[in-house]
């Protein structure tokens, strides 16, 4: 049985992350602050040895790989991008304000906002609101979200050697989303810009060691 150990870090900040804007898969690049953050990660994982450095699609994900590569002292030679950790696609709510988004869709339901329906039902609910809101039908629905990184981590466990490290790097409400799958009260604590959140996984088992640390610049 192979056993993989993954250290999944958020991208560092965008422009368009101080607007609170719905970023999905619209892109955008780092801002000097995300910058900072990626190389205070990268320093922060200097002595780690990893077999892999993966990372989203999405350019403010590779430029945060990039700039936490540059600070290791052991170089990995297989760096690739793997789509299937590409952040929540969000639909018809893209690049929209993310507050006024769950303001909206709480209200339909009778709630206040997004922490509102988490604590009253649950994440999954609520991603599943913004499906079911979505009148282009596109927005991702929680099964979708969860399926799809579940894939992704067979996928990597398939190409690995039992006992290897792995660098994951992708998004806010994906990596929120694997943490509330493994049990995890997300509720006031969303992913900060290039925190990192640790998993050990195989092909029988998930498990979450470390959820959200963060690395003072």
């Amino acid at each position: 049985m192979t056993k993989i150990t993954v250290d999944i870090v958020r991208h560092g900040e965008t422009f368009l992350n101080t607007l609170n804007r719905a970023q999905g898969w619209i892109d955008f690049e780092l801002d000097d602050h995300g910058k900072q953050q990626a190389l205070t990660t990268g320093r922060e994982l200097k002595d780690r040895v990893y077999s892999a450095v993966v990372s989203s699609d999405l350019k403010r994900a590779v430029e945060t790989r990039d700039l936490i590569i540059s600070q290791l002292q052991h170089k990995p030679t297989d760096i690739y991008t793997d789509r299937t950790f590409r952040e929540v696609f969000f639909g018809y709510f893209e690049g929209l304000d993310s507050e006024a988004n769950w303001r909206a869709i709480a209200m339909q339901h009778g709630y206040q906002d997004h922490d509102d329906i988490i604590r009253h039902e649950s994440l999954e609910a609520g991603r599943n609101m913004m499906h079911d809101m979505d009148p282009t039908g596109q927005a991702e629905s929680y099964e979708e979200v969860v399926s799809r990184w579940r894939r992704g981590i067979r996928r990597m466990i398939k190409k690995s050697n039992d006992g290897d490290r792995i660098l994951l790097v992708t998004h806010g409400t994906f990596i929120r989303t694997i943490a509330d799958a493994l049990g995890v009260d997300t509720v006031g604590n969303f992913p900060v810009n290039a925190g990192v959140t640790t998993i050990e996984a195989s092909d029988r088992h998930i498990k979450l060691l470390e959820y959200n640390h963060k690395f003072d610049i």
